[in-house]
């Protein structure tokens, strides 16, 4: 116990105010390099603008770290990602709204056909009826691939 007691006390005077100023640039450097790096990174996901990447970047690494706030506030809340997805929702939203139309379409007109014609072929009927089918395999897939994207998120 007498020798890590000897070891902490001469490392204690051996450190002085220049060595922890020494060692607090060095820190400062430290961090400023790792708040670059994830500068990088995040615009990168943020935003295809190679112009707001590059003032971005130079604002950290020309200004001092203490910008990484003027940076957080300036960056787009959303990732490309989250942009995409949001955009893929919307468009399966709009092609949901489109099968359902003609959804009721195809029901109205097969309901009007048979109504107008007491001798409606049953090759016909067969053909609409199948039609209608097809289209609600596709809103039953389209409701798949929204329980998955629910699912994901």
């Amino acid at each position: 116990m007498d020798k890590i007691d000897l070891y902490l006390q001469a490392m204690w005077d051996a450190i002085t105010f220049e060595f922890a100023l020494k060692i607090a640039i060095i820190y400062f450097f430290i961090i400023w390099i790792a708040l670059i790096v994830w500068v990088i990174k995040d615009i990168s996901i943020r935003s295809n603008s190679l112009f707001f990447q590059s003032i971005a970047v130079l604002t950290i690494l020309l200004l001092s770290p203490f910008w990484i706030f003027i940076y957080l506030l300036i960056r787009p809340r959303r990732t490309l990602y989250d942009k995409y997805y949001e955009e893929i929702e919307e468009n399966l939203d709009i092609f949901n709204e489109i099968v359902e139309e003609r959804k009721k379409e195809l029901e109205k007109n097969i309901n009007i056909k048979v109504i107008e014609n007491s001798n409606f072929k049953k090759e016909e009927f067969q053909k609409t009826e199948e039609k209608v089918e097809k289209s609600i395999k596709i809103e039953e897939h389209l409701d798949e691939v929204d329980d998955f994207e629910t699912k994901k998120d």
